[in-house]
């Protein structure tokens, strides 16, 4: 059950980066350059209220682990982050395939 739910929410994530993909396709051929929504600007757009507090909150416990952590983090674009991470758990949910082991004397 639980390969069920992550595989699943593997596909999820692998289609919210594809959706992503496209639609900074999109604006990028409309716009003439290269236009690319980082995890950062996403963040601080959509849920401002908890990118703020997840910011505070990790600054507070250790300000090396926001600055050079994080922030190099956030600068992933969402189609790389969801579809990495997505292709990750997918991967990660298959089973394993055992070989039969024969024994010879």
């Amino acid at each position: 059950m639980l390969r069920l739910l992550t595989r699943f929410i593997g596909l999820l994530l692998l289609a919210g980066g594809f959706i992503a993909l496209i639609v900074d396709g999109t604006r990028s051929i409309a716009g003439g350059r290269l236009l690319v929504t980082t995890l950062n600007k996403g963040a601080s757009e959509f849920f401002p209220a908890l990118y703020q507090g997840l910011q505070s909150g990790v600054s507070e416990k250790s300000a090396l682990l926001w600055d050079p952590v994080f922030t190099t983090l956030l600068l992933l674009p969402i189609s790389v982050a969801f579809g990495g991470l997505g292709a990750l758990l997918i991967v990660l949910s298959h089973k394993q395939e055992t070989t039969p082991r024969y024994w010879r004397r």
